[in-house]
Parts: structure tokens; sequence; C-alpha cells
């Protein structure tokens, strides 16, 4: 029987859904509790993963979620509500609010609690800045966006070895993810590293997907940034 391991996803308003929804649905295909995890899980021919995914959206409160676009998230639960447990994973998607000092106590709290007891910690385009600004980042290797690459590089840690070409990049348990699109790529990887090779290539191949490997990257060229 496959282990369960349980991920949190981080909600707050001016988030960008594809940052966490691009590796979600890619993870999701092995969640208890999804109709996609149900339906890969109902096919005969499609490899059993190594492990499956039990998965929370977690914010300040049961209100909408606004987005930068897109429709409203509700959230499952509260950081209130989990205050107590230990998530093996958590996500931290990027977008508006991000800067130091813009997101909740709430949700700085909620990560600085689950950081060090988390088997991984994932971000994707500026959610690695929220992380750098706790301080979770200093003496790793990490990624972002590529557009606000430079204001991150010289508002955080000198402690941080930015990589300005890479569509993600993994430094022990922090995986981080670059611009957006970024995420699903980073995804698919982290699909193939827990639940195995067979399965997240049946994945991919269910969702059509192209995903890059980490270095697949021609924005950094785009932004000047190489």
């Amino acid at each position: 029987m496959s282990e369960v391991l349980s991920l949190g996803v981080v909600l707050f308003n001016g988030m960008n859904i594809v940052d966490y929804q691009g590796p979600m649905e890619l993870i999701e295909t092995a969640g208890i509790n999804s109709a996609t995890g149900a339906f890969m899980n109902a096919r005969p021919e499609a490899p059993k993963p190594k492990v499956r995914f039990e998965t929370e959206y977690l914010a300040e409160a049961y209100d909408p979620v606004t987005p930068m676009s897109g429709a409203r998230v509700l959230p499952t639960k509260t950081f209130a509500e989990v205050v107590s447990k230990q998530f093996d994973i958590i996500l931290i998607p990027g977008g508006e609010n991000t800067r130091p000092g813009e997101p909740s106590k709430a949700m700085t709290e909620f990560i600085e609690r689950q950081a060090p007891g988390a088997r991984y910690v994932l971000s994707v385009c500026t959610g690695s800045w929220v992380l750098a600004a706790l301080g979770l980042l200093d003496g790793k290797r990490a990624t972002t966006n590529k557009l606000w690459y430079n204001e991150i590089k010289r508002t955080t840690s000198p402690l941080i070895q930015w990589v300005p070409r890479a569509r993600w990049v993994v430094d022990g348990k922090f995986w981080t993810g670059s611009g957006v699109t970024a995420g699903q790529d980073m995804g698919h990887e982290f699909l193939k590293t827990l639940a195995g090779a067979e399965f997240a290539t049946a994945a991919k191949n269910v969702m059509e997907l192209r995903a890059t490997s980490a270095d697949d990257d021609e924005f950094a060229e785009v932004f000047n940034l190489v």
C-alpha cells in the first residue's frame, strides 16, 4: 500500500492560480481525495504511485481568496485549524503580496512553523521571495520569477545563491520553481521523484504535457539574466 503524504497549499489574496494549480494538476493524479486521483487509480493499465497525497488548501480565513486572475478560491481549512498539525509537504505560490512585509502574519507564522519539520518545501514564482524573507533559503541554491529576478536578488540575503537559468532548483528539501508555468515542470519532476517515473510519465501523458528539464530555460536569456 502506498504511503500517504500530507500536503498543505498556501492560499492568499493576489496569488497566481497557475503557480499552485499547475503542479497540483500533476500531484493530484496521486491524490486520495481528488477526482483526478480516483480517475488514475481506476485505470487498470496505469502504473500505481509509490506515494499518494492528501491535500489541504489553507488560508487565513474561510473567505473566498481572490487571485490575480480567474475565479475566487475557497480554502478547505484555515491556518489556525492546523496549528498543531505537521504537513509532510507545503507549497507556496507567488503573485502579488509576496514582497517582504506584505504576506500576512498568519501566513508567515504557518510557513515558519511548518518548514523545519516538513519533508519538502515547494515554492513557485515569487513564492521563493516569501521563503527568502523568512531566512529559510539562507545557504541554499534557489530560483524565482525571471521578471522580478534582479529585484528579488537585490532585496534578499547574500547567503542565497540565486540561479538565473533554471526552470526549477532543488537544494535538500527545498524545491523552488521559476515563473508561473515552471511550476508544472517542477511538479512533474517532484511527482517523478516521489511517485515513480512510470507513474509520472502516465500522469504527464494524460495531461498532454511537454515537461522540460531543469536547465531548459529560455527565459533567462529573454530577461537578459545570462
